[in-house]
């Protein structure tokens, strides 16, 4: 036991250790693409530039309406003033995989958590679906989470008599809203329900229920005061977006197979990863089962008999959170007309919540240890599985990257995606990441929840040797006005190689042979440029 104290004295060191560790696939590779990622890099330069040029005006014009998803955009922004684009996005990453270990490890030991041990618990959901779809935004919003949920514990007794912590608590609200609007709806409800939970805890032990109301009604009031400013945009996000007429649902079965194999840890291959997943499912149960265990001991030996107080822990707000995210998991639709993977954020709550009831529970130091190592094995096991598609997105992204180099900015470019492979739809999007261009496709700016958005009106007349390209999906997908200036495509990029047995592919292909010229080919990306005509 002498040495278990003794290693635990030097833990933090470890714990420094594993988050280095883990940051390897981000260290290790130019690029770590995930499938919405290349696109918040290129809006976000085009935003730098957009701030201080107006020659993009009749393309893109800014969102008025003070939307979520703008945390994720501004530090790019903002990174990438002084960083390359490659640079700004790994520093982003950086935030991200630095900033969620150390927040939950702070919050457990806000929470009371005894052994930090249990903290390693976080790790396997750094790597996770969500982030490999490139949702930055809802990534950061969880370190949010938990840094609010962290000082509404620490200070939550002292709220209500400091203007200093009420303004600190305002300035954590309204950042997470900004970062995204369901992290900060679960906020908002997990210190709602751990109010509720001391309510009940000082009650029960004895405190009059007109003062203890009273106390907790203060806190109610500063909390709601506190986020009136994300309440009222909250309010006018929804009421400004259209009933969805179509909500998609996802089958119980489904859902149910997600939490028996963790799918929302999964990131890109079931049948690879599942195995680090169930393992890690089954020491959560273990770590509940002995958790429940030690506690049935405790009530027994405890001189409070049978009664409520033995039996109620405040730590157990967090399994509340974790039923009240699989309820919501089982009658919210996956989908709807503003938003889509909705199910999977659930379930992916779900189970966060979960490991933060389970680290605040009393356990057995050495079992502690053991389970954590064991998560530790399944997890480093399913991130190298990670690697050969980390590889080949890398080698992918740094072909665009490299393809970049040969268009001049504030072109126009039409994108042909012919690698038909989900992790890389918005590949293309790395052609701009570093100088102006108008990509012809940006689903970013086809959503009404990010900060730039098609400027339909004037979007000018795209033509390709004198052909608009108006009903020309192939091509573009953004807004041809053939009414609206003309302006000539500059450049047709190609990911992929053609096949000249399809015939949609080969007819563009004449197209371009007829008006472009091949400038550039590597590995994966083609570059054909406008011919320009002899004079």
């Amino acid at each position: 036991m002498n040495r278990l104290n003794k290693l635990t004295k030097y833990e933090r060191f470890f714990f420094l250790a594993v988050v280095v560790l883990n940051l390897i696939p981000i260290l290790s590779h130019r690029f770590f693409p995930t499938i919405d990622g290349p696109a918040h890099l290129y809006n976000a330069n085009l935003i730098n530039h957009m701030l201080l040029n107006p020659d993009f005006d009749s393309f893109f014009r800014f969102n008025p309406e003070p939307v979520p998803n703008w945390i994720g955009h501004i530090l790019l922004c903002f990174f990438n003033w002084f960083l390359p684009g490659y640079l700004a996005e790994k520093l982003l990453l950086l935030v991200y995989f630095i900033g969620l270990p150390y927040s939950f490890r702070n919050l457990i030991k806000s929470a009371g958590g005894e052994y930090v041990l249990l903290s390693y618990l976080i790790f396997p959901f750094t790597y996770n679906y969500l982030f490999s779809m490139g949702f930055y935004n809802f990534s950061l919003g969880l370190i949010g989470l938990f840094i609010l949920l962290s000082f509404w514990i620490k200070n939550h007794e002292t709220i209500t008599s400091s203007i200093k912590k009420t303004v600190i608590l305002s300035i954590f609200l309204i950042l997470i809203y900004f970062s995204h609007v369901l992290m900060f709806s679960t906020a908002l409800l997990a210190i709602a329900c751990y109010t509720f939970a001391t309510f009940l805890k000082q009650w029960i032990e004895g405190g009059k229920f007109e003062k203890v109301f009273m106390i907790h009604l203060k806190k109610v009031l500063v909390l709601l005061v506190s986020s009136l400013i994300p309440l009222v945009l909250m309010f006018f996000y929804f009421a400004n977006r259209p009933d969805s007429e179509n909500p998609g649902f996802l089958s119980k079965s489904e859902l149910f197979s997600w939490l028996i194999y963790m799918n929302p840890l999964i990131c890109y291959s079931f049948g690879v990863e599942k195995i680090s997943t169930i393992i890690t499912n089954i020491v959560l149960a273990g770590l509940i089962i002995g958790g429940l265990i030690i506690r049935v001991r405790t009530r027994k030996s405890s001189t409070c008999g049978n009664s409520i107080k033995s039996v109620l822990r405040i730590n157990d707000v967090w399994l509340l959170m974790s039923a009240i995210m699989l309820l919501l998991l089982f009658i919210v639709p996956d989908k709807n007309d503003m938003a889509s993977l909705i199910s999977m954020r659930f379930a992916f709550l779900f189970f966060l919540f979960t490991v933060i009831w389970i680290s605040t529970m009393k356990h057995s130091k050495r079992f502690a240890l053991i389970c954590s190592l064991l998560v530790l094995v399944a997890h480093v096991k399913r991130v190298r599985h990670l690697d050969p598609v980390i590889d080949s997105n890398n080698a992918i992204a740094m072909d665009c990257e490299e393809t970049a180099k040969f268009i001049k900015p504030n072109s126009i470019v039409a994108p042909v995606n012919l690698r038909n492979h989900w992790s890389r739809e918005n590949f293309f999007n790395y052609l701009g990441m570093d100088k102006p261009l108008i990509i012809l496709e940006n689903y970013e700016a086809t959503m009404d929840y990010f900060p730039l958005l098609w400027n339909y009106e004037k979007f000018p007349d795209i033509q390709a040797g004198g052909i608009s390209l108006a009903g020309n999906s192939f091509l573009s997908s953004a807004p041809i006005n053939p009414q609206n200036q003309k302006k000539e495509l500059d450049y047709i990029f190609v990911l992929g190689d053609w096949d000249r047995s399809n015939t949609e592919q080969l007819k563009t292909l004449q197209l371009i042979s007829l008006h472009f010229t091949l400038i550039h080919k590597n590995t994966n990306c083609t570059l054909y440029r406008r011919k320009i005509p002899r004079k």
